[in-house]
């Protein structure tokens, strides 16, 4: 068996030249290897929208399947592949079966919606194995739940257990193995899905309970960098980070790493190596591993997102009222609303939310005892900048740069914080003040190193 454990993107099945890379690499590595896959994203969103349109009429069974149909076609001709064989067809059958369930009843549970959602990588990696037969590689597809990739039955957003799982070692055939990231399968043998974008916490969960030395993760959609290449033309590649970094990054500019992909490695001191497949091979482009260091100007990346808004509770006396962000905080975890940080001061809670949930998050404030809160106000159209590196805390003048930066273009900070972590410091400006706060911060921290 290999020793290391392959992350390989769904997204990749669109670029002819990664493909080809990955094919003349697994020609070289003696024919062993894990890889784990997550979905193509375009199958997987037409699957989780479908679902619910299902569910309330809106769709048919048959026009989801064609639309996912239309979608594996694109894949298959990009290297040749006239039609589908007998193993995605038998895919793609066995998914219209369920989705046929939820349009006859118009209801679904959170097992089955994880079970349905879970052909998205069950269908990628049907096509994977189409294009390496067509390059005479021969490969399996290991389902988790046929190898014992054993989880928590939290649907939608699982955990792996690892005692539970050991035996995953020895039910793994010889030879290139492709296993759908993203489930696994509860102690009583349900679907569980491990969260969005989670075929890497597979990836690593299956490091660990394999032994394997390494965790590599292959083309990313976005590289780590001191900032956002479509923001920052001249950010540099990150060579090394830790895992806390790594994770801290992973919440603010999409890097198409899951936040939990370092939980399994940590105890273990298993390293993240991150290539790049370019001219038939690869380039390490990152380490990620538990070494602390620290850059000479302690910033490592100027990341952002957008899909971030404020909640404000205002009122003259929500400072000194006890129970208010207990009672909210209760009833947005009742109602699977993740808060992503919160904000204090004597007449004000502001709290952080992602933008899709903000709307749910005020009628559900609306509907609380509040009686200290006479305001409830959004701000949608905000950005969340963030500055991420080890050493905030010892570095006290990290801070000072970052608001100079903006201070000298005039732009307003709605929200700053800071002092909570060792690995970032982060301000909340104003959406159309995003490149502009981005450019000047990414210029104070790395002008000497560009």
């Amino acid at each position: 068996m290999s020793n290391c454990v392959v992350r390989f993107g769904g997204s990749s099945l669109s670029k002819f030249p990664v493909l080809e890379a990955f094919a003349s690499l697994l020609s070289e590595s003696g024919n062993d290897e894990t890889i784990v896959i997550s979905a193509v994203p375009e199958i997987q969103q037409v699957i989780e929208q479908g679902i619910e349109l299902l569910a309330s009429n809106a769709a048919t069974s048959e026009s989801i399947i064609e639309q996912i149909h239309q979608h594996v076609i694109e894949r298959l001709k990009l290297f040749g592949q006239p039609e589908a064989n007998e193993n995605l067809r038998q895919e793609l059958k066995s998914l219209q079966n369920l989705l046929k369930g939820i349009e006859f009843t118009g209801d679904f549970s959170l097992s089955l919606k994880d079970q349905v959602i879970s052909y998205s990588e069950r269908i990628t990696a049907s096509i994977l194995q189409l294009f390496l037969t067509s390059k005479q590689i021969s490969s399996t597809i290991a389902f988790p739940e046929d190898i014992g990739l054993k989880v928590t039955k939290e649907y939608g957003n699982a955990t792996i257990l690892y005692d539970e799982s050991a035996d995953l070692r020895n039910k793994l055939p010889k030879g290139i193995n492709l296993i759908p990231g993203s489930y696994g399968v509860t102690l009583n043998g349900k679907i569980a899905r491990l969260g969005k974008r989670s075929a890497d916490y597979s990836a690593a969960g299956i490091t660990r309970i394999i032994g394997a030395g390494s965790l590599q993760l292959w083309e990313l959609d976005k590289e780590f960098r001191t900032s956002d290449a479509t923001f920052i033309a001249e950010s540099k590649l990150i060579p090394r980070l830790t895992y806390a970094e790594a994770s801290e990054l992973s919440y603010f500019s999409e890097q198409s790493i899951h936040p939990r992909i370092v939980e399994p490695l940590i105890s273990k001191h298993i390293p993240i190596h991150v290539f790049k497949l370019v001219n038939g091979g690869k380039e390490l482009a990152t380490i990620i591993n538990s070494e602390s260091f620290v850059s000479p100007n302690v910033v490592k990346s100027v990341v952002h997102t957008e899909e971030i808004a404020v909640l404000k509770l205002n009122g003259p006396g929500v400072g000194f009222k006890p129970g208010i962000l207990a009672k909210v905080t209760s009833a947005f975890h009742q109602a699977a609303i993740n808060i992503r940080s919160v904000i204090t001061s004597q007449i004000s809670i502001n709290i952080i939310l992602n933008k899709t949930d903000i709307e749910k998050a005020r009628e559900i404030c609306k509907q609380l005892p509040l009686t200290s809160v006479s305001e409830i106000v959004i701000e949608d159209q905000v950005s969340l900048i963030a500055v991420v590196g080890h050493g905030m805390q010892q570095h006290h003048g990290v801070s000072a740069k970052l608001f100079t930066a903006v201070a000298q273009y005039k732009i307003n900070v709605l929200l700053s914080g800071s002092g909570a972590s060792d690995l970032s410091s982060y301000l909340i400006v104003d959406q159309k003040d995003t490149k502009l706060a981005i450019t000047e911060i990414h210029n104070t921290f790395f002008s000497a190193n560009i």
